[in-house]
């Protein structure tokens, strides 16, 4: 019973309120917050129903109505944003993953109820009924941790003073122009430089793809100066291919030009929001202290860049959620 107690809540809050003052870009935050979540929403459920039988009646049907309608939802959000995204950003498996996402879901939901209520075939569908309920289990913890804790990340208050403002770079146009989704990072980041009171470097991080015929950098440099950025404003990682590099050659270069500053360097980089907080765990990895900030996504592209964040994130963590997700599910069972 502990998960439903305010022991409960409190002392993993606790736990997740010292986790997040340490570093807000461990990945165990995420499982510590929805475990919080958890805790604190059946500790209130709890109190509330001790009140009477028709308050607990009540609380019970406005749950089951409340995830109810969430997963119908999303279950229909999920799948027009992937028909919009297949037809404005053209067919690929990129652009489908968020309707692939909630058909397997569904599949292997089916099969469960499927496996369960088949005489016929129980011995032989149950154990694999067994296996992808655990599965679904793991995704759905999993899944919602990084959501909503991504969610937090992103809007956390971020210092106005900073010294750096690390731009991420993005594909472009015939290879040579600034998409809208990289333009949005470059005003975000402006945005940022101005609110510093002008005087923070901006460093614009990005290579040359194989299909482009200037770096990504040089675009942005050239889009910032229409913008009215000062040259001498303007530092130029012309080297990265992935988002790991953008932080490492970014963290050389700022690091060479602090080397002889005895005082805390305070940096800020900007990418698509949905990539925040991936881009913040690099960030820690490399050992560059800063704090992330989010340009906007079009909401028909967010379901998609997501669950490719949230696959690119599990496969580098897979001990942690186990651990902690089989935890759980054993607390639940034997509580």
């Amino acid at each position: 019973m502990f998960l439903t107690t305010w022991g409960g809540t409190i002392f993993f809050g606790v736990l997740f309120a010292i986790f997040f003052a340490i570093d807000k870009r461990r990945f165990i935050n995420a499982i510590l917050f929805l475990i919080f979540l958890w805790c604190l929403f059946w500790s209130i459920m709890a109190q509330v129903t001790t009140e009477s039988a028709k308050v607990a009646i009540i609380a019970g049907t406005a749950t089951l109505i409340f995830v109810g309608l969430l997963i119908i939802g999303m279950t229909v959000v999920y799948i027009a944003d992937g028909v919009i995204a297949l037809r404005r950003e053209g067919f690929g498996l990129s652009n489908a993953l968020s309707i692939l996402f909630i058909i397997g879901m569904w599949m292997g939901f089916f099969f469960v109820i499927f496996s369960v209520l088949s005489d016929k075939f129980a011995g032989i569908l149950l154990p694999f009924g067994v296996f992808i309920i655990l599965a679904e289990i793991y995704i759905i913890v999993t899944f919602s941790a990084l959501f909503l804790y991504a969610i937090l990340y992103r809007h956390f208050p971020k210092s106005k003073d900073c010294d750096f403002v690390i731009i991420h770079g993005a594909g472009l146009l015939n290879g040579c122009e600034v998409s809208p989704l990289l333009a949005g990072r470059i005003d975000k980041g402006i945005y940022i430089y101005h609110r510093s009171g002008d005087k923070a470097k901006i460093i614009a991080s990005g290579g040359q793809g194989g299909d482009e015929t200037v770096s990504e950098a040089a675009a942005m440099h050239d889009y910032l100066i229409t913008k009215g950025i000062p040259e001498d404003k303007i530092l130029l990682e012309d080297q990265s291919k992935t988002t790991f590099e953008n932080m490492e050659n970014s963290k050389e270069l700022i690091d060479s030009l602090t080397e002889n500053m005895d005082r805390k360097i305070r940096t800020i980089f900007v990418t698509s929001d949905y990539h925040v907080f991936r881009a913040g765990i690099y960030a820690r990895k490399v050992h560059l202290k800063a704090d992330g900030v989010g340009s906007k996504t079009a909401s028909y592209y967010f379901p998609n860049a997501f669950i490719r964040e949230y696959v690119a994130i599990m496969v580098k963590h897979k001990v942690i959620p186990v651990l902690l997700v089989g935890g759980l599910v054993l607390m639940l069972i034997f509580q």
